[in-house]
């Protein structure tokens, strides 16, 4: 398969039950010449996801220059003992070679494939190093966008709802009319606020049970699930709501993965910059400038 033109028809379509993922890398030429680079780990759901680049004049035997792409799938640690031994899933991507000066020039490469515990990478396509002008560098970086969609999966753990009661479930944090089951412990281990709170008897018949005032109940289910250590995709309409219960619960990961997400997800500048300004966060800024 060769790089082929942008169009406005090569983006991911259709529904993927197992989420989706977008994300932006850029690589050095001296890194693409002297190494094989990989963009950072992007998690979705319980796996991670990284593009990288190689140059073929660094394997062995080749006579040629040319660069590869490819996409590595890799579960989340913290489930490796979880899952079936013939795990697998089903998902397409795409991987976009940006030109800075037009973008209707943008290049891309697309594929479908399998992932398993045997085969946690897929090469792509090839692209000569002489076809990359000079406009799709940008302080001398080629910048790639990266989209990845899960068509369906098999022997994965399920992602947790914390509206159900489980059996690691010892308090219940309500809101409005929705209740979620949480391990106190694990909240109290990240969040100093959360400690306190349940340092103190709750309401209900077993006094356990807490009250969160102020917050949407969506935005704060995917927020105690990052605050518990769930590895779960968030987008930007979610930026917001968690970096404000973040700073009130003084959860610092999540304020993290936040970090992570304006700095290496496709996020417009501008918007990445306003945020990062109304809080605080100077190493994005510094980034994004």
């Amino acid at each position: 398969m060769s790089w082929l033109l942008w169009g406005s028809s090569q983006k991911l379509t259709g529904s993927y039950l197992g989420g989706q993922k977008l994300f932006r890398c850029t690589f050095s030429m001296d890194q693409i010449d002297m190494e094989s680079p990989h963009s950072k780990w992007q998690t979705s759901g319980n796996v991670s996801w990284t593009m990288g680049v190689v140059n073929t004049k660094n394997e062995e035997g080749s006579k040629t220059e040319k660069l590869k792409a490819y996409i590595k799938c890799h579960l989340e640690h913290h489930i490796e003992t979880l899952v079936e031994e013939n795990w697998h899933l089903e998902a397409d991507y795409v991987i976009r070679l940006i030109n800075h000066s037009n973008s209707n020039k943008n290049v891309y490469t697309r594929g479908s494939t399998s992932f398993s515990k045997t085969k946690e990478q897929n090469m792509s396509s090839l692209i000569n190093i002489s076809d990359i002008t000079d406009d799709f560098l940008l302080n001398d970086e080629l910048t790639f966008e990266v989209e990845i969609g899960v068509k369906s999966s098999e022997g994965l753990p399920k992602s947790v709802d914390f509206l159900v009661k489980r059996t690691d479930s010892n308090a219940i944090l309500t809101v409005g009319k929705e209740k979620f089951y949480v391990d106190k412990e694990v909240l109290s281990k990240n969040s100093t606020v959360f400690e306190n709170m349940f340092k103190s008897d709750g309401t209900g018949k077993a006094k356990n049970e807490y009250p969160v005032d102020d917050v949407n109940p969506e935005s704060f289910h995917l927020f105690v699930k990052l605050a518990s250590d769930v590895p779960m995709q968030f987008d930007l309409d979610n930026i917001e709501d968690l970096l404000k219960m973040s700073e009130r619960f003084k959860i610092d990961n999540v304020t993290l993965k936040c970090k992570d997400f304006l700095m290496n997800s496709v996020v417009d500048d501008a918007v990445a910059l306003k945020i990062a300004d109304q809080h605080g966060m100077l190493d994005v800024i510094e980034e994004k400038r």
